[in-house]
């Protein structure tokens, strides 16, 4: 997903920057609640966000994970319902806040923005179809090397690639419990397909993990 603050000098990271206002999230804290009023599009300025839906008390699905330049929550902020699922800073996050009116005024009047949430919208329904046939029809071992090979690519694809997330947020995209998430990477370890060091997942390279999910 293009990043649409990834160069601060850049045209449009200027006109978004002049749009909003800044504001700081602390590790775990919520930007907002599911059900609450879209009034604001978020764009990461630093750290990590990760969407959630709240399937029952301790239990989550992550929709979405969000790094530095990205911005989220666009389909609620473009027609002025609420936000799907709840947002929560993974870690000390400061993000661009632009208003819904500013964001539907910068689609008019911006080709380049115009052309930026465009793709969003198509990465993003690309990403949810097929969440949606993984979810469906794939093995625990087919989920989980399918969300480790995307967080390797959101990592700029640069192998060796250290995978920050927790084992808990990787269940939660995978869509298994925790317990399983575990077990997988062991094996994976155990086959040599990544390595575990200092408690984080390594991955060397794509093609064994791949040959997973094919």
């Amino acid at each position: 997903m293009r990043p649409v603050l990834g160069d601060q000098e850049a045209d449009l990271g200027q006109l978004l920057s002049s749009s909003g206002k800044k504001r700081q999230f602390g590790a775990d804290e919520l930007i907002f609640s599911e059900g609450e009023s879209a009034d604001n599009l978020p764009v990461v300025i630093s750290g990590r966000v990760k969407m959630v839906h709240f399937l029952e008390p301790g239990k989550e699905v992550i929709i979405g994970i969000f790094d530095r330049g990205e911005m989220f929550a666009v389909p609620p902020v473009f027609d002025g319902k609420s936000y799907p699922s709840a947002a929560i800073a993974m870690e000390p996050t400061e993000l661009l806040l632009i208003p819904r009116k500013c964001f539907l005024e910068l689609i008019k009047t911006s080709p380049d923005f115009a052309l930026a949430v465009i793709e969003w919208m198509c990465s993003m329904l690309r990403e949810k179809t097929a969440t949606i046939q993984n979810l469906a029809t794939a093995s625990p071992d087919h989920r989980v090397a399918k969300v480790l090979l995307k967080l390797a690519e959101k990592e700029g694809g640069k192998f060796p690639v250290r995978i920050g997330l927790r084992r808990q947020d990787i269940a939660e995209m995978a869509g298994v419990t925790t317990e399983t998430a575990i077990r997988v990477i062991r094996r994976f370890a155990e086959r040599g397909l990544v390595r575990i060091d200092r408690g984080k997942v390594v991955l060397d390279s794509a093609e064994q993990l791949a040959g997973i999910t094919d």
